[in-house]
This record gives structure tokens, C-alpha cells and sequence, in this order.
């Protein structure tokens, strides 16, 4: 029997015992109730013991058990004391430190991302007016030598009542703050000191300062005679020295970084060595210099400097090893491919729900009202590889939330402008597009000119109808007439698969990462060229290209397949004009039933004139350069 068993026991027993000179009622009862409890049928059937076996039972109890007792004692009393404490989320440095750049509405803190990262052009959207940058954004940077990303974050506001999205875009802010290695809070000095920005500097006073170094930025101080003053005028918000700046000109935003970086290497919020490189390069350096001088090297003493003169110590080669592990400091370190997936659509169809979704967070702010989201929103995930293969490497994926789309003659220049812009920038550098579409409102003439640009530039494409959970009345056939309506609507991309997902209940979200995994394969494919002229040859012996009224008709001598992404296939014919669109849809169609792999991606076709006897004569070897030709890029399939 087992300590806690035997302990259990003779409790019964004793409390037995107690209560027999009261009530042998009370006693049975009580004996059932522990018996019941503990499972041992001696208790439930005796309901009476005495003084002298409950003291027996005891005393073996003690006498096996005690040093058990004392063992558990002493483990416990041996244990650190921060198990007691309360379990924590554990902050991990990251490798690529952050950046929160924080403030009121309207101080300039996009223009000083933008600044910092060096993407003035096509970086984070700017406008004189309040509410532009709504989710936080992240921009890569480097400065001195030393790779970082800067987090921009929306206007904090502590009062829910004075701007749109106030609670929301003060949530994005404290997680962009939580997770940096650094804040630089940004105030505007041609104004003065606000009340707001007072505010905030008590908040990161206490809240922020012990863990991380904030900086004070004085935005709009180009003038070097008044910057300075009205740089002054923020002392008194307790945050350190305030920096005159100017995010439009770049005054002053070098003397920002550098003191940032030392106050992350002070607070040690950053991975270590982080901010370091200048200086052990510096230094290196001066030991070169100083390698045939009688002065001490950096530490070393007069001994070392004495023996070293002999031969004996430090030699060149340390110095010169030093050197070159500082000077590869600054090489670029080989990273990882990440896969692109851009999320496009209309507005208002689940574009930032479905992204919330995937990662299990806000990361984008989302409501009702249409036009939420501003700017193109980068986020990235690491998918671990599979168990069977321990060398794998794991999969990471770049998704990029974009602004909804418009129809061309609604949106005005303004802000409304370079967010579609960021929106269709989005799809020419995305490897797979996910088009979003309300399956409760079916496909517009937008949806069709979204599907005609993916198709254009030639990018991997997934179809997701969104809110599948709202559809109504559905059967076993509704699955069926849903995919044949969307595909007779959707032409231009017939050939991409099709997902009905529900973004509010996560419903096949899962099963977007394996769509994207085959549509990344598919526009990656590369075919033979003795497959691939099989393949058309076949397809011309069952439909030979039509001919026109006065007899001439096109000659398909050869293909061959000169690119990916997308599959670029490079058709010999005797004269391209003689091709028409219906025969050019009639080969990829060929082409996608008798080859597997190509569900996901556009195959561009390019036809290209040649003579007759330029094709005899390299028939056995490279195609020649005689002829001229125009190239077609080929979207679709019917």
C-alpha cells in the first residue's frame, strides 16, 4: 500500500474511532463516504476499530514511511525561489531587434520610418492629415552596419472618443512596444508640448523605461537656428535629451540611431553583440596600427608588451584575425527564401479577418466599415518542416494584407491612390495570390479585373471565398454549383483551385498552406522539351490550326520552355499572326490535361516567327536567329 493510501486509511480509522462514542450512525455514514472515496472496501464495511489497532496502524505507517516525508521536505525546501513566482510569457531577443517609433497623431512618424529605412518612394503612405497609418508596418533598416526593422505604429490617442479606430490602433501600438528592443517617441516642435504627448512620455516613464531605452525625437526642427530651442522645450517631459530632427530633410537622424544603439547595448534589450560592430572594428583597426608600436595592445600590460617585442605572447596573426572576424561582422548573412502570398480583393470581404485568422492574433485592425485597412500590411510566419525529415528546413511565409481594391473611376488622388498602388505592388512581387471573394455576394466586374491582373503579371493564384459560413440553405449540391458558378465567371483564371473558407469560425483555413506549397511547385515547373513537343505535337494532330479564306494557315514546327515563374513556353510557328486566341486557348488546355502540375499557375505562351528553311536547317540543333516573331503572354484557359 502506498503512503498517500495508508495515509487515508488510518484517517478514516481515527475519525471512526472519535465519532463511535457519539453515534455509530454518523461513524457508518462517514466510513461509507471515505470508503467511496479512496476505493478500499475494509473502510466501507468496518464502521468501528479501536484505540489500540488505529495506534498499530499508525505506528507501521510511520515507521515505513517518515524518511519519505522527509526526503519530499527537504526537495521542496531545496527548490529556487522563482517557482513561486507566477509564470510568465519569456521575451526572447530576437535576431533582428525592433524599433517601435510611437507618438500622437499627425507628429511625422511615418515620414520618419520612411527616413530611417530609406524608402521614401514606396515606403509607408504619407499625408497631412490625421489616421492614415492605422496597423502597425514594419520596415527593414540598417545603420551601422547593423540590420534592424523599424515598427511604425498609428496615431495613440488615450481617449476612445477623438479619433476613428482609437482602441484599436492603441492595441496595435502596445504590441509593437512590447515586442521592440527600443521606442523613440516622436513629437512635433512646431507645435511645443502637448498634452498628449505628456501622456504618453508618464506611460513610457513608467511603464517602458526599465526594460528598454526611449528616445525623444523633435520632429520638424530642420533650421539650425531654432532647432535647437525648440528642441528645449520637451525637457520637461523627463525622457532623456530630446534630438532635433527632420524626417522630410534627415537632420539630426544619425545622433537619434546612435544613441539608441548605446542605450540598447546599456539596457542589453537586444541580442547580444547587437550595436557593437563599429566599435570592435575601430578597434581592431588601431591594433593593426599599433601592432609595431612599443604601446600596449588592448589587453595587454607591460609584461605582454615586453615579451612580445621577443617573440613571446600576442602575435600578428591574432591582431590580423581580429581584424578580418570584425570586417565579416558586416557580411550579409545568408538567409532563407520566403515565399510571398499577397491577399487582394474588394473591400470589405474578409482580407484582414482571414490574416487574423492564420496567425491566431490582431494583427490587423477590422471592422464593418469598409476601407479599414490602409497601407500593405507585411506579416511572417515560420512553419516548422515535417518530422520525417530531420535535415528540412522550416517553410516561412511572407503574407502581405492589402488595402481593398476600387473601381478605378471611384478612387481620387490621395491617400486612396497609393493605397491601391501598395495594393497592385503587392502583386507583381508576390510568388502566390490570394484572390478573397464574398461567396455571399457572388463575383462583380472588380473581382474580374483583379483575376485578369493576377493573370497578367503572370502570378500563382488561389481562389478564397470567404464567409462560406453565412451562405444559407446549403445542401449536398451547393459545393458543386458554387465551384461551377465561379469558374464560368472567373475565366481569366479558370485554372486556380478554389477554397471556401469562413474567416469568423476558421473553417479550411488550414488548408490555405497546402494550396499555397502546390501553387508554389506548379509556377515553379519546368518541362522537358521532348515532353513538351510531344505534348503539342499531339495537340495538333487532333485540331490543326485554322486556316484562313485565301489558304494560309499556321505551322507549328517546335516548343520549348525558356523560363518559370511563370512557365514560359516559346512556340516556333511559320508566322504568329496566323495563331489566333481561340487555338492559343485550345494548347494550354491541351497542355493542362495532359500534364499535371500546372492547376495553380498561368502558362505564358510566345509564338515567334521562323522561316522554313531556318527550321531544316537547325532542325537537329539550337533554334537560329532568322525571323522575327512578337510574343503574347497567354493568361488563361477555357
Amino acid at each position: 500500500m502506498c503512503s498517500i493510501q495508508k495515509l487515508i486509511t488510518i484517517l478514516a480509522l481515527s475519525a471512526s474511532t472519535v465519532d463511535a462514542f457519539s453515534s455509530p450512525i454518523t461513524t457508518n455514514v462517514r466510513s461509507v463516504v471515505l470508503g467511496h472515496s479512496t476505493g478500499h472496501s475494509s473502510v466501507r464495511t468496518q464502521s468501528m476499530v479501536s484505540n489500540e489497532e488505529a495506534q498499530m496502524m499508525m505506528d507501521d505507517f510511520y515507521d515505513d514511511d517518515i524518511e519519505e516525508f522527509d526526503d519530499y521536505e527537504e526537495e521542496m525546501d531545496q527548490q529556487p525561489q522563482q517557482n513561486k513566482q507566477p509564470i510568465r510569457r519569456f521575451k526572447r531577443p530576437k535576431k533582428v531587434p525592433l524599433i517601435a517609433v510611437v507618438g500622437r497623431p499627425n507628429v511625422g512618424k511615418s515620414a520618419l520610418v520612411n527616413r530611417i529605412a530609406g524608402t521614401q518612394s514606396g515606403g509607408a503612405i504619407v499625408a497631412d492629415e490625421e489616421g492614415i497609418t492605422r496597423d502597425r508596418t514594419y520596415r527593414t533598416a540598417e545603420f551601422l552596419g547593423e540590420t534592424f526593422q523599424v515598427v511604425d505604429t498609428g496615431g495613440l490617442v488615450f481617449d476612445d472618443s477623438d479619433a476613428l479606430f482609437a482602441k484599436e490602433i492603441r492595441e496595435q501600438a502596445m504590441i509593437a512596444i512590447e515586442e521592440s528592443a527600443g521606442v523613440i517617441l516622436v513629437v512635433d516642435g512646431q507645435v511645443g508640448p502637448t498634452t498628449m504627448d505628456e501622456q504618453l512620455a508618464i506611460f513610457l516613464r513608467k511603464e517602458v523605461t526599465k526594460k528598454m531605452p526611449v528616445m525623444l525625437a523633435v520632429n520638424k526642427c530642420e533650421s539650425d537656428k531654432s532647432g535647437a530651442y525648440l528642441a528645449s522645450q520637451f525637457w520637461n517631459l523627463g525622457l532623456g535629451e530630446p534630438h532635433a530632427v527632420s524626417a522630410l530633410h534627415g537632420v539630426g537622424t544619425a545622433e537619434l540611431l546612435e544613441d539608441l544603439f548605446e542605450g540598447i547595448v546599456k539596457k542589453g534589450s537586444a541580442i547580444q553583440g547587437f550595436g557593437t560592430k563599429v566599435k570592435e572594428l575601430e578597434a581592431a583597426q588601431q591594433a593593426l596600427v599599433d601592432l609595431d608600436k612599443a604601446d600596449p595592445l588592448d589587453g595587454e600590460d607591460d609584461a605582454d608588451v615586453f615579451l612580445r617585442q621577443y617573440g613571446v605572447g600576442r602575435d600578428t596573426e591574432d591582431v590580423i584575425q581580429r581584424y578580418e572576424e570584425a570586417m565579416s561582422a558586416f557580411d550579409d548573412m545568408p538567409t532563407q527564401e520566403e515565399i510571398n502570398i499577397a491577399i487582394v480583393g474588394r473591400p470589405n470581404v474578409g482580407k484582414s479577418s482571414l490574416i487574423n485568422t492564420i496567425f491566431g492574433s490582431n494583427r490587423s485592425i477590422v471592422s464593418d466599415i469598409a476601407g479599414t485597412t490602409r497601407d500593405s500590411i507585411d506579416a511572417v510566419m515560420e512553419r516548422p518542416a515535417s518530422s520525417d525529415d530531420p535535415d528540412a528546413l522550416p517553410t516561412i511565409y511572407r503574407f502581405v494584407d492589402t488595402a481593398g481594391i476600387r473601381r478605378k473611376g471611384k478612387i481620387e488622388f490621395g491617400p486612396e491612390f497609393f493605397m491601391v498602388n501598395r495594393a497592385l505592388r503587392a502583386i507583381r512581387r508576390a510568388d502566390v495570390v490570394l484572390l478573397v471573394l464574398d461567396a455571399t455576394a457572388g463575383v462583380t466586374e472588380q473581382d474580374r479585373i483583379l483575376a485578369q491582373k493576377i493573370s497578367d503579371d503572370g502570378r500563382a493564384c488561389v481562389i478564397i471565398c470567404n464567409k462560406w459560413d453565412a451562405v444559407l440553405d446549403k445542401d449536398s449540391s451547393t459545393y458543386d454549383k458554387s465551384v461551377k458558378y465561379f469558374r464560368t465567371e472567373l475565366p481569366q483564371i479558370r485554372w486556380a483551385p478554389i477554397l471556401f473558407v469562413s474567416a469568423a469560425t476558421g473553417q479550411r483555413c488550414g488548408k490555405i498552406y497546402e494550396a499555397v506549397d502546390s501553387a508554389v511547385v506548379a509556377h515553379r515547373r519546368r518541362i522537358s522539351t521532348s515532353v513538351l513537343n510531344e505534348v503539342l505535337r499531339d495537340a495538333v494532330l487532333w485540331q490543326p490550326p485554322p486556316a484562313r479564306r485565301n489558304g494560309a494557315q499556321a505551322k507549328i514546327y517546335y516548343a520549348s520552355q525558356v523560363s518559370t515563374r511563370p512557365p514560359t513556353l516559346v512556340v516556333f510557328v511559320n508566322d504568329p499572326k496566323l495563331v489566333n486566341d481561340n487555338y492559343r486557348r485550345y494548347l494550354d488546355r491541351k497542355m493542362r490535361e495532359s500534364l499535371d502540375g500546372f492547376e495553380s499557375t498561368p502558362i505564358r505562351w510566345m509564338f515567334r516567327g521562323r522561316r522554313v528553311r531556318d527550321v531544316t536547317r537547325n532542325m537537329n540543333g539550337t533554334p537560329g536567329d532568322g525571323g522575327s516573331g512578337t510574343s503574347f503572354p497567354f493568361p488563361h484557359a477555357i
